[in-house]
């Protein structure tokens, strides 16, 4: 089209300013009407130059509309929106964008570039950890009274003073590291640490990033800008470190040490590969005591905001019924009748929640209490230190060890094959050992000829 035969009108107004318009289709609207738009600009040549390119991005079907809508009021609206994913899912998608809105919030959506990013990046590397969260009064009162005792205090001392909610208190300031116990019934301040870490690890920048540019690929998919910068931004690098696990010895020692614990049915199924949260989701109707099977139906974890909440497995996977060993059987059927004799005791205020995994009072046990009981347990039995979900490690790991196919081992844990074989394929030293000394040794049958 040449100059003249663009659509381009002079306009004048009553203070004599000049200005320069064109009207042009840029699509259709929701109704199938078509979205006619008017474009004024200063100079002539501006008001060409801009007419051929969203002529030419129109016909390319790549015109992106002038949009004023915010990172803030984008990021907001598209977690609001993710509907097909647990709560805790959602939880840490809203976690991880936390200082995206934070530092970015304002920045016009389409006005985002790879130079914002990398600042944030920078900034969450060397100085974005967030403070530590503030305790509530009952919180600090507690802790105070705590280091008032040098040598400590026990669950009873913090009963009598608190009563018995600030001594439930204890177990979250226990997992917050806010106090510590090392021994069974005492609680201490822990030790000031000399050095503070103002950023944040690689993993939690890497996550950030992930759900960003899940984001903008969702503005493009909507139109709302022309590609994701996100995606030009250089990730830094995770270094991997080898999951801790531990060999068949260390996790007979910890079964041993815990069969006469009341919780010992409950380590038992976290020492056969099941989830915390499945675990404790756990239901008595779950529990099949003629077929020898536990159904994985659901799960209990903790939400930001929500408290600890019940709701689906953590994926389709995850759905699963596994034909349990004789000895889990035998010890859910005793925590069963132990429970019916607690719950005779207590009477009519007995919470009946169904589920396996409660206190002595019938309350349900909370997930971060849990995993403290299990590092204290775990010390107690002179094991090495490792995570509570490092005991599912330690259970693929011992069932890939013993030549179980990694299809069968990723069905009993609810995992993808693949995951399975990339995440918890852990061999030991000996196996490795073995490994290297059948590379040219005599093959069977050799010697005979």
């Amino acid at each position: 089209m040449t100059r003249r035969a663009q659509p381009i009108n002079k306009h004048t107004a009553a203070n004599g300013t000049v200005s320069y318009w064109f009207q042009i289709d840029v699509g259709t609207r929701p109704d199938g009407s078509r979205n006619r738009q008017r474009f004024t600009y200063r100079t002539m040549a501006e008001a060409r130059r801009e007419y051929r390119r969203i002529s030419t991005e129109v016909a390319a079907g790549t015109y992106v509309a002038r949009q004023t809508i915010t990172l803030d009021e984008f990021l907001t609206g598209w977690l609001d929106g993710r509907r097909d994913i647990r709560p805790v899912t959602l939880a840490g998608y809203r976690h991880a964008l936390k200082p995206v809105i934070e530092r970015l919030g304002g920045v016009q959506l389409q006005h985002l570039t790879k130079t914002h990013i990398d600042d944030l990046v920078e900034w969450r590397m060397n100085s974005g950890r967030a403070p530590t969260k503030r305790l509530s009064d009952g919180s600090r009162a507690i802790v105070a009274f705590v280091g008032t005792q040098p040598d400590g205090v026990s669950y009873a001392d913090v009963a009598l003073e608190f009563g018995e909610s600030g001594a439930k208190a204890l177990d979250r300031l226990l997992a917050g590291g806010h106090v510590e116990r090392p021994s069974r019934g005492r609680y201490l301040l822990p030790a000031a640490s000399e050095t503070t870490q103002t950023g944040v690890s690689a993993r939690t920048v890497v996550t950030m990033l992930v759900q960003l540019s899940a984001a903008l690929d969702d503005a493009m998919a909507q139109g709302f800008v022309v590609r994701n910068v996100a995606r030009l931004v250089d990730r830094p690098k995770i270094v991997d470190r080898e999951m801790k696990t531990w060999t068949d010895e260390q996790a007979e020692q910890f079964r041993s040490h815990v069969e006469q614990d009341r919780l010992y049915p409950l380590w038992l199924l976290s020492l056969y590969g099941l989830r915390r949260s499945e675990v404790l989701g756990l239901r008595w109707d779950a529990v099949d005591f003629y077929a020898g099977t536990v159904a994985v139906v659901a799960g209990r974890v903790v939400v930001a905001g929500q408290g600890t909440v019940t709701g689906d497995p953590k994926s389709r996977r995850s759905r699963r019924v596994l034909p349990m060993p004789p000895e889990v059987i035998t010890a859910l059927r005793a925590f069963k009748a132990k429970q019916a004799a607690e719950r005779l005791i207590i009477g009519p205020g007995w919470p009946d929640t169904g589920l396996v995994g409660v206190n002595a009072d019938g309350s349900p046990i909370r997930p971060e209490t849990y995993s403290a009981e299990f590092s204290r347990q775990a010390k107690e039995a002179g094991v090495p230190a490792i995570r509570l979900h490092d005991a599912r490690h330690t259970a693929a790991s011992l069932m890939l060890d013993r030549g179980n196919p990694p299809l069968v081992v990723a069905k009993w844990l609810g995992h993808d094959p693949a995951l399975t074989m990339r995440v918890y394929g852990h061999v030991y030293d000996d196996a490795l050992q073995s490994a290297g000394a059948s590379m040219f040794s005599p093959k069977a049958g050799d010697s005979a000829r």
